[in-house]
């Protein structure tokens, strides 16, 4: 009988301390209860999820020779006028207040 995977334990090298006011850390405690997880778990996994959504943010898009060649043609070739929509970008917006 094949026994189950287990996840490979990782250890934790380095230590991260952090200064926050009382309203703070009873804001993490709280959350912390409600996720039915440990304080410096809830903060650890949330800053690591943020932090990795700002590296995504900043993420450089490669693109080929051909989507290159593509994107610097669109650019230099703006399109036709087109005077419909451009008494449209001129008129006021469903938003906007009489």
């Amino acid at each position: 009988m094949a026994s189950p995977q287990r996840k490979p334990r990782t250890t934790k090298a380095k230590t991260l301390n952090l200064r926050v006011t009382e309203e703070q850390k009873s804001a993490f405690e709280l959350a912390a209860l409600i996720k039915q997880t440990k304080v410096s778990n809830f903060i650890l996994n949330n800053a690591y999820e943020a932090a990795q959504e700002v590296i995504r943010d900043q993420h450089v898009m490669s693109v080929s020779e051909d989507q290159w060649n593509a994107i610097c043609q669109a650019l230099d070739n703006p399109p036709k006028s087109n005077p419909a929509l451009r008494k449209l970008m001129k008129s006021k917006s469903v938003f906007e207040k009489d």
